[in-house]
């Protein structure tokens, strides 16, 4: 029964093992390759955790903004439907809207600065990581190129 089965003829009359040959003398060695990965995805670890911190502190920051918003654009809305003229309520709360409207500018551009530095941040330790991984892989390289001469 399994001489009639055609993949037993096909792998026996076909040497498997030829193909495998260029990858036994690998120009490094694979623990020291395995170390590099390891070290690869520990970074990417990192700068997820920092991208998701960062990201959290965000979120928080545009709640407590959104908040304040709010709580000032009630102010105005009260100081707007008292007693007065449009012209004179209009008048009387211009410097308020003008400063709330500064201040809200001012916050996005918080917001801004903290989504840049976080970008920053992981960018920096990404790249710092890929330097470290070429150099660790030249090294690993030149060592294998010495074992084999």
């Amino acid at each position: 029964m399994v001489n009639n089965n055609p993949f037993s003829k096909f792998f026996a009359a076909n040497d498997f093992t030829k193909i495998f040959e260029p990858y036994q003398k690998m120009p490094m060695g694979l623990n020291e390759l395995m170390e590099t990965q390891r070290k690869n995805i520990q970074a990417l670890g990192e700068a997820q955790q920092i991208a998701f911190e960062s990201m959290q502190a965000v979120a928080q920051r545009q709640t407590e903004i959104m908040s304040q918003l709010i709580e000032d654009n009630s102010k105005i809305a009260k100081e707007l439907l008292g007693e007065g003229s449009p012209e004179e309520k209009l008048l009387k709360n211009t410097d308020m809207i003008k400063k709330i409207y500064e201040k809200t500018a001012s916050n996005m551009q918080e917001l801004t600065d903290m989504i840049s530095k976080s970008g920053s941040e992981t960018g920096k330790l990404l790249n710092k990581r890929v330097t470290a991984s070429m150099g660790e892989i030249k090294s690993a390289l030149e060592k294998g190129q010495k074992k084999a001469a």
